[in-house]
């Protein structure tokens, strides 16, 4: 009774019907266990791609606003009138993106999965989804780790902005406008700095973010790239 719901990022694949090309690029994860305290749920635990085995083919780069850009903000908050400053997190950010194009694959110790899960999916010693002790999987979406998985949530999230009138500053890595609203940000991966001039403004983003994301809200701006 204290499952998540899934995200549909690793599916099990039977080691004979990965391509013979991707196969030395299996790479192995890591469960990694943390203690967020700012965090709604501080006790977390994430399957994590070693990554540095992947050669993504394309680019992997994903622009992010600095930390002068928000100590920028925050003063540009204090010098306007009517100004507030608040904080949004979008939840498993890098997890709901769409299907990958170009799937990676990953194995797991069979030793090292849950008997809950083995049961589930009909694991056991003579299942021929276990060779030689390990468990394959297809990872299908983006996930913790995984080189390409930056860019690919950055860019559905430009789209899905660019949809509702936000805009990426020409100049500026990780600060956005809208078009005609007092609304502007400072995005940090999955973290938006919001400097507003009128609720409804920034609820409008709030709107927007919610219609494909589990959003976080702080509406007193308390803490922000680990600026109190």
């Amino acid at each position: 009774k204290q499952r998540g719901a899934g995200t549909d990022t690793f599916r099990l694949v039977n080691y004979n019907d990965i391509p013979q090309d991707r196969r030395k690029a299996i790479t192995h994860v890591r469960v990694v266990c943390e203690v967020r305290p700012t965090k709604a749920d501080p006790d977390r635990t994430r399957i994590t791609v070693a990554g540095g085995h992947i050669k993504f083919p394309g680019d992997t780069g994903t622009p992010t606003a600095s930390l002068d850009l928000v100590k920028l903000m925050i003063n540009s908050v204090l010098s306007r009138r009517g100004a507030r400053f608040a904080c949004f997190d979008a939840a498993n950010f890098y997890l709901q993106t769409p299907e990958m194009e170009r799937k990676e694959y990953v194995r797991i110790k069979y030793a090292d999965i849950p008997q809950e899960f083995r049961d589930e999916y009909g694991l056991s010693d003579a299942s021929p989804l276990v060779r030689r002790g390990w468990v394959y999987f297809i990872v299908v979406r983006g996930a913790y780790g995984l080189p390409q998985s930056g860019k690919l949530a950055h860019d559905l999230l430009r789209k899905r902005l660019n949809a509702a009138g936000y805009r990426k500053a020409p100049t500026t890595p990780g600060l956005w406008r809208h078009d005609w609203r007092p609304v502007q940000f400072v995005l940090i991966v999955d973290d938006f700095g919001v400097k507003y001039v009128g609720r409804q403004h920034a609820d409008h983003l709030l709107g927007v973010l919610n219609q494909h994301y589990t959003m976080s809200e702080d509406w007193e701006g308390s803490k922000f790239a680990g600026i109190d």
